[in-house]
């Protein structure tokens, strides 16, 4: 077993997060999960509380006088970082080495393995700023899984790369970068 730490992040396919996070509990895996205040708009906290089994951590727990630094906690608890749905934005925010928010100040703090499903837009995915992004994540060690091909949530009428993966390939991208980890 595992400790895995869901990252929610601002897309459309945040509504897919508890399904996923029910994956990896069935999995046998330990899961938390730290949301974004954008990935509430598109599925409520106590959705991903329930999923999850715990209080989701969130930029408001991140500022509770609770005596810990809960964005070095969270990185030093989390055998691997699953970032799911990955926007554009938070890829852009690791890249760069921002850390305003909890999920992004985690990566910072040294989250020993971070796996990528993103989820966007075809022309945001293949913006070459995408790509510089997931260029430099992968140059240190992250990973990615996805994104797939078909319908956007958009109701685009050609489908295209962007969508995220299905849950089973994620979750077999899990245990794929678990298996491959150090001591």
């Amino acid at each position: 077993m595992a400790r895995v730490l869901v990252g929610i992040t601002g897309g459309i396919a945040a509504y897919k997060a508890p399904g996923l996070i029910r994956r990896l509990r069935e999995a046998r895996h330990e899961v938390r999960a730290v949301a974004t205040e954008a990935a509430f708009r598109f599925i409520p906290e106590e959705t991903l509380s329930i999923a999850a089994g715990e209080n989701v951590h969130t930029d408001a727990t991140w500022w509770e006088h609770s005596g810990r630094v809960e964005h070095v906690a969270l990185a030093r608890w989390a055998d691997l970082v699953l970032v799911a749905p990955a926007t554009a934005d938070s890829m852009a925010r690791a890249a760069i080495g921002l850390g305003d928010d909890l999920l992004s100040a985690t990566i910072l703090a040294g989250a020993r393995d971070v796996l990528w499903a993103p989820a966007m837009n075809p022309e945001m995915w293949s913006s070459p700023a995408t790509i510089r992004n997931v260029e430099t994540l992968r140059s240190w060690g992250h990973r990615f899984v996805g994104p797939a091909e078909g319908l956007m949530a958009s109701a685009e009428e050609e489908p295209g790369v962007g969508r995220l993966a299905d849950e089973a390939d994620i979750v077999a991208a899990v245990e794929e970068a678990l298996s491959k980890r150090g001591p």
